[in-house]
């Protein structure tokens, strides 16, 4: 079979006797294509139309049984990973406001206190637990069911971040200088827990909803892979280990604190990244791509 054929075949044995129903701009120029031949070219670049129409219809995701509501639930795990994301974010700049004297950090940081940047985080997770209540009401179906265990795992993980938060904004910034055992409990072993749980929770979800989007399969490695940020949490347990059992002038420490900066960076990275994945299967699921006998119809 020849490339020109195998381009045609996913969409239509015949497209010369189709035209353009619905609204369809080039995908090189962005040229509107309706009441074009579907076997045409675009005018304006030159770019087959039939090339559009395969990059516009998925068929894939069309053999997928139908959820209800896409609509809320693609709104609601694009805010879930969108509020968890700020909640992390909002939790680093109140370590780095707490450690502005050891690290290099513009001098604006010296001024935020680090107490509300943790309350503000606890109630980003909390944030994250409310726009997770469509998902949750919505686990009767049948198709989400296999999702009823992320969920749940989400909403333990957010549950645990907001008692992780106010257990540090109420016992540990009061009193930073207790025992290096309950700061280390505190500050790290509860939250790391608390992303582990939600990490294996959008480990079950996004996976199974990122079926219906093209985007999403098509990105393949640049995905973030779930695996790395649990993996990333267990190397942000051994630094903060190295700083806690060495002398803040030894050379354990600084490797420590090395090994927890860049973990802590891996994890903010790959949030970015599956913020970015969320925002994908919200498109899909909000504006599905249309079918192809709705994108064509007959020439008369």
């Amino acid at each position: 079979m020849s490339t020109d054929e195998s381009l045609k075949s996913p969409i239509a044995d015949d497209l010369s006797a189709m035209q353009v129903a619905l609204h369809l701009p080039c995908s090189r120029c962005g040229y509107e294509l309706r009441e074009l031949v579907a076997d045409g070219d675009c005018p304006e670049c030159g770019e087959p139309i039939r090339l559009t129409i395969i990059d516009v219809v998925d068929p894939a995701s069309k053999r997928l049984a139908p959820i209800q509501n896409p609509k809320a639930v693609g709104n609601s795990i694009s805010s879930v990973a969108f509020f968890f994301f700020s909640a992390v974010v909002i939790d680093l700049i109140a370590i780095v406001s707490t450690h502005s004297n050891t690290l290099p950090v513009p001098a604006f940081l010296h001024e935020i206190p680090a107490v509300s940047c943790v309350w503000l985080s606890g109630l980003s997770g909390f944030i994250a637990i409310c726009v997770l209540t469509p998902m949750m009401k919505l686990c009767s179906q049948s198709l989400l069911v296999g999702c009823k265990t992320g969920i749940m795992l989400t909403v333990l993980g957010l549950g645990l971040w907001i008692v992780s938060m106010v257990l540090i904004a109420v016992v540990l910034v009061p009193n930073f200088d207790q025992n290096a055992a309950t700061n280390m409990l505190l500050d790290t072993c509860l939250p790391v827990l608390a992303s582990g749980l939600v990490f294996s929770g959008f480990r079950r979800l996004i996976p199974r909803l990122g079926q219906r989007s093209r985007a999403f399969r098509q990105a393949q490695g640049s995905r973030q892979r779930m695996n790395d940020l649990l993996a990333a949490l267990v190397v942000i347990i051994v630094g903060r280990t190295l700083i806690a059992v060495s002398s803040p002038d030894s050379n354990l420490y600084l490797l420590g604190f090395i090994v927890l900066v860049m973990s802590l960076s891996l994890v903010v990275i790959g949030l970015g990244y599956v913020l970015r994945n969320t925002i994908w299967i919200r498109t899909a699921l909000v504006t599905p791509p249309p079918a192809l006998p709705d994108l064509l119809k007959p020439m008369y």
